[in-house]
């Protein structure tokens, strides 16, 4: 694994950029009513990623299986052989590539099939989003780009922000921070907000869960800091990973030491542990490695008032 995100684009070509969907109406993800842009593609691997369909660039097949006939029209459609119908039986080959065509999918006559991932060019983004633009104009909301990994696609996220934020649109965009200083700026530097993940102060265990040492993201967020960029930390939190006293205790000190005397930095904010991309990984064909309990949400609420840390949990305020 390469050691941070490289662009996914070339800033030769014409910017274009792959997005697994368009989330409209979301309150979750910065101030007011938003559309969330979810990219595609992810350096890190945590193991309880909730999104599994944004880890890869480029296309693929969700199949659910419970509602195939193994009428064989999907392998009789398939340009590349992904889909095979061997003894009347449906199967996927998925060493191979989906080209995206999406014949498969709109020829199965049950919805067993979908296709994710689209190459798409920052207008034609720009015009989805924008078909809410009243909502986000009458709630002070926006649009915020989230992966995946923003940073992996900076040339094509930072002309999609400017093209939003020209319409005088907040903007917003969630980043891990796991990428090179050059993209991590090139994409923070036009954008309103910053939601910057924080996952972890031990190394050994941040490389161990998430498959990427944390150093180049605590310095680039360091570097952010030190810019006075408008900063939210989230921090998932997740059992058995970093819901122990020590671990909460070792971040939030981490994040005190980074951010006093940065008035850019607003909040951190707690997102605790779901189960709800679980589904999607059967749909992949991939097995869930973190199928675990509650979080405790409680010892970060404890560490944050410990060093007088603003936090909220799931966008609400904590006194």
């Amino acid at each position: 694994m390469r050691l941070s995100a490289e662009p996914l684009s070339v800033c030769s070509e014409p910017a274009s950029g792959w997005i697994t969907t368009i989330q409209r109406f979301s309150l979750h993800d910065g101030p007011g009513i938003r559309s969330v842009v979810f990219l595609k593609g992810c350096q890190m691997r945590c193991r309880w990623c909730a999104n599994p369909e944004g880890l890869n660039a480029g296309s693929e097949v969700l199949f659910h299986a419970g509602r195939c006939l193994h009428c064989g029209k999907c392998a009789e459609h398939c340009p590349v052989g992904i889909h095979r119908w061997l003894d009347n039986v449906h199967t996927l080959d998925r060493s191979r590539q989906c080209q995206g065509c999406r014949l498969c999918e709109e020829g199965c006559p049950t919805g067993a099939l979908s296709v994710t991932g689209e190459k798409l060019t920052p207008d034609t983004v720009f015009h989805r989003v924008m078909a809410d633009e009243t909502w986000f104009r009458q709630s002070g909301g926006g649009v915020t780009l989230s992966g995946g990994e923003v940073c992996m696609q900076p040339e094509f996220a930072s002309q999609l922000i400017q093209q939003i934020g020209a319409e005088d649109i907040h903007t917003a965009i969630e980043t891990a921070g796991y990428a090179s200083w050059r993209a991590v700026q090139q994409v923070t530097s036009v954008c309103d907000l910053i939601l910057y993940d924080l996952k972890s102060a031990d190394d050994e265990q941040h490389k161990r869960y998430t498959g990427v040492s944390n150093k180049i993201i605590v310095r680039n967020l360091e570097r952010l800091l030190q810019e006075d960029r408008r900063i939210i930390i989230r921090i998932p939190v997740i059992p058995h990973f970093n819901d122990a006293p020590d671990q909460a205790d070792k971040l939030l000190m981490l994040i005190h030491s980074l951010t006093r005397h940065r008035p850019a930095f607003k909040h951190i904010e707690l997102l605790p542990y779901h189960r709800f991309g679980t589904g999607k990984y059967a749909l992949l064909n991939k097995a869930y490695a973190w199928n675990s309990s509650t979080a405790r949400v409680d010892t970060f609420l404890e560490a944050a008032h410990k060093y007088d840390i603003p936090v909220k949990v799931s966008g609400t305020l904590v006194s």
